[in-house]
């Protein structure tokens, strides 16, 4: 059998090479879209990769200078007799065997298996040919090669199909290898629809998400840090009115105000809004004594100042606040999920400093794509505690699993036009 691989621009171009090469009989096996190579593939059109094969069955022209005939073993001994020309049977002079070759006056032809048997009358062993499918199911060696590599094909072209979709939705490359490694041995079955396969890369994400989500005690201080202008106070602001107003908890608003004005004055007339005074502490020495003031509260929310993660000072002299608070606490690194992924590796390098715990991403309503939060928690190993989409409060912001963050980063792809594309 032949099997050959073109890269040509269309499908009619490839037919003609096919037919030239290998002749009308020749059946295509695969063929999937590839670009070209060097840097001018990337403003070139895609080519098209197309693999043909064609069945060749040997012909083993025999010249004999007599008829054909065949050896007959008689039981028990080595004797040999010749058959005449009306009866010409393949050769076989111990056991069974299987082939897909078949002596005939010409040569040999495929598809028939043979086995010795003997007659009861006569004592004699003799040989007697039979069909076979070497496939199993009539199928012969030639169609289950060709199935397979069109097996092959359709996953590869899968494969390709999703890895394009899931770096569209700015997924790191390292992160779309982890989700595709396992497609072709476990999430991926010839005949599958595409709403299956979809699925299955969905739980995929699911698995990857899953290591980070270790369970933990809920602590009672919350306390908000991140880079100027992700939505810090008005994402505490939000848990706050939850949690007041609708779960009935006791709480504390505190803000370390150092020299920033206006987001102690946001955070005041949040306070006003759910009657609770907003303790406002310039040193570390004083939030040490707001937070034993407040032991007889359930939560204590901390607001802090935005730093930059490109000033170590700032960065350190957060971590001094946080340093003072000696019961367990929740830290959480806020950051928009409109930053690029680079910018959110940095920021999130330089807040290790201070030892966060959980991660809140904001502003999901301002991009269409979320990658950025698979690839960041897969980087960490940090788990996301919140996700907000909004300024409404407190309804914009909902709790994290993997499973809903699953579910926003496959939010408006559709499977069938990834299978298609």
């Amino acid at each position: 059998m032949k099997i050959k691989r073109y890269v040509v621009r269309d499908m009619q171009e490839a037919i003609r090479l096919i037919k030239q090469d290998l002749g009308p009989e020749a059946v295509i096996v695969s063929s999937y879209r590839v670009p070209a190579k060097g840097l001018a593939g990337f403003f070139m059109p895609r080519l098209l990769e197309v693999t043909a094969a064609l069945d060749e069955p040997p012909e083993i022209n025999l010249s004999l200078k007599r008829t054909p005939a065949q050896t007959v073993m008689a039981a028990g001994n080595t004797a040999s007799r010749q058959i005449g020309p009306a009866t010409q049977p393949p050769v076989k002079l111990r056991g069974h065997w299987s082939s897909n070759l078949y002596l005939t006056g010409s040569g040999y032809r495929a598809g028939y298996a043979n086995d010795i048997v003997t007659d009861r009358r006569t004592g004699s062993t003799v040989v007697e040919e039979k069909e076979t499918g070497l496939g199993g199911g009539g199928e012969s060696i030639f169609e289950v090669m060709v199935n397979k590599q069109i097996e092959a094909g359709q996953e590869k072209d899968l494969i390709l199909r999703w890895r394009k979709a899931l770096l569209n939705m700015d997924l790191q490359e390292d992160v779309v290898e982890s989700l595709l490694s396992n497609l072709s041995n476990e999430l991926y079955h010839p005949g599958d629809q595409s709403e299956n396969v979809f699925l299955n890369v969905k739980r995929q994400v699911i698995r990857l998400l899953e290591p980070a989500y270790r369970p933990t005690e809920k602590a009672r201080v919350l306390t908000f840090v991140g880079p100027t202008g992700v939505g810090k106070t008005t994402t505490l602001a939000k848990l706050a009115t939850k949690f007041s107003l609708y779960d009935r908890k006791k709480i504390a608003l505190v803000a370390v105000h150092t020299y920033r004005l206006g987001a102690v004055e946001q955070l005041q007339a949040y306070g006003n809004f759910l009657n609770t005074p907003v303790e406002i502490v310039m040193t570390p020495a004083e939030l040490a004594k707001v937070v034993e003031k407040n032991m007889d509260k359930d939560y204590i929310f901390i607001d802090t100042a935005g730093r930059s993660a490109k000033n170590t000072g700032q960065v350190l002299e957060l971590k001094s606040f946080l340093d003072v608070v000696k019961e367990p606490q929740d830290v959480f690194l806020v950051l928009s999920s409109t930053t690029k992924n680079r910018d959110l590796n940095k920021i999130a390098n330089e807040f290790l400093r201070i030892k966060f715990s959980k991660l809140i991403f904001t502003k999901l309503d301002e991009t269409e794509t979320h990658g950025s939060i698979l690839n960041l928690v897969c980087t960490l190993g940090t788990p996301v505690a919140y996700l907000t989409d909004g300024q409404g409060i407190p309804d914009s912001i909902s709790e994290a699993k993997p499973k809903s963050i699953a579910k926003l980063l496959f939010r408006g792809v559709d499977p069938d036009e990834v299978m298609a594309t």
